[in-house]
């Protein structure tokens, strides 16, 4: 069934996935409502949660180290057709890909968008809810726009580098975090999720979910009805690392600090996206940060404002309450709409819910 390892599987309300002849790295791990065809890949730490709503993924696709691939709660699933490569670092949330397309390293693919057969979507870039993307051309940028036609011949040859790992910046990038778990890992005896540091031991509230393929290690505090999902890194090697209450960090999230640069402060009703990237920052109360965001040391993201999705925070720039900042590197892009705000509670609340519904089908 697995050339490299058994994944971890994990049930939701009743639910196990399904798959048929697939392949899987260390840590890769498969959800609830998942559906595999055959000759499957997943790399390590990549994570497939169909928890509210159902994923399918057709024959012959392969997801490279910590991929990330989810849905919107009762609104998208996710489904992927046949032969289709997702690179590192890359992220696929609640849309509909078609046969034979390749995303790139550290893309992003949101809601209700829909890729045509045989598209490129070159790294790093960034496609928005509910954009349709023409088949047999590549896209890049941020957001992602139709760059040229692309042969088949050029496309099985981005695939090839893609997945080789070679030098090619239409497809692949070096602006990654560690794909490994091993240098956010404290040496242990026992298995995580929770790990002591420097003799200091993280304090998760009893309420709080902590997903067993996660790594939590040192000075990490949470509060009520938090959320740390899916290898999700969360180091705290000599500075604090708070989570507010029903606060979450979502799936292949890198939160790293150390002394020297100083701690991370989350602030309650916080959502941090999939696949996002946080240096020694402060975040404030009922903040968004977007999927597949970075945010630099010495960031401050006041109360109720967002970072937008694939965003890049300078160090130092100051979020400002109520808005949203956007891009490459970030600025302000406009003011956070009243529907807006109504819709990120909403997700917040879907994360509480997840989490106890978590908490109570992983008692042993």
């Amino acid at each position: 069934m697995s050339v490299f390892s058994d994944p971890t599987l994990i049930p939701f309300k009743g639910t196990i996935p399904k798959w048929g002849e697939a392949s899987f790295g260390e840590g890769a791990t498969l959800i609830g409502r998942v559906s595999l065809g055959e000759k499957v890949l997943l790399k390590p730490w990549v994570t497939l949660r169909g928890d509210g709503n159902f994923i399918e993924i057709g024959d012959n696709c392969q997801f490279l180290d910590r991929a990330t691939v989810h849905i919107a709660d009762g609104m998208y699933p996710t489904k992927m057709s046949r032969n289709i490569t997702v690179g590192r670092f890359a992220l696929v949330h609640a849309c509909t890909i078609a046969a034979d397309c390749i995303l790139g390293d550290a893309s992003v693919v949101m809601d209700n968008s829909n890729i045509g057969s045989g598209a490129v979507v070159g790294a790093g870039s960034l496609v928005p809810p509910g954009k349709k993307l023409e088949g047999g051309w590549l896209y890049a940028g941020n957001p992602a726009r139709a760059v040229r036609e692309i042969s088949l011949e050029e496309r099985e040859v981005l695939r090839s580098d893609l997945l080789a790992g070679n030098i090619n910046e239409v497809i692949c990038t070096a602006d990654l975090p560690s794909l490994d778990m091993t240098p956010y890992k404290p040496p242990s005896l026992k298995s995580g999720p929770l790990y002591t540091l420097n003799d200091v031991k993280p304090k998760i509230d009893p309420c709080g979910y902590v997903a067993p393929t996660a790594v939590v290690a040192g000075n990490v505090v949470t509060e009520t009805d938090t959320s740390i999902w899916f290898s999700t890194v969360v180091r705290g090697d000599g500075a604090l690392i708070s989570l507010g209450p029903r606060s979450n960090i979502q799936d292949n999230s890198i939160v790293v600090t150390n002394k020297r640069s100083g701690p991370i402060i989350i602030g309650s009703d916080v959502t941090v996206g999939h696949n996002v990237r946080l240096g020694a920052c402060r975040i404030g109360n009922g903040c968004l940060i977007g999927m597949g965001a970075q945010i630099c040391d010495g960031v401050v993201v006041e109360d109720g404002a967002l970072v937008g999705a694939r965003a890049f925070v300078e160090s130092g720039a100051v979020v400002k309450s109520g808005h949203i900042w956007a891009g490459r590197p970030a600025s302000e892009f406009r003011r956070v709409k009243e529907q807006e705000v109504e819709f990120f509670q909403r997700g917040k609340e879907v994360y509480v819910g997840y989490a106890a519904t978590y908490l109570s089908e992983q008692q042993f």
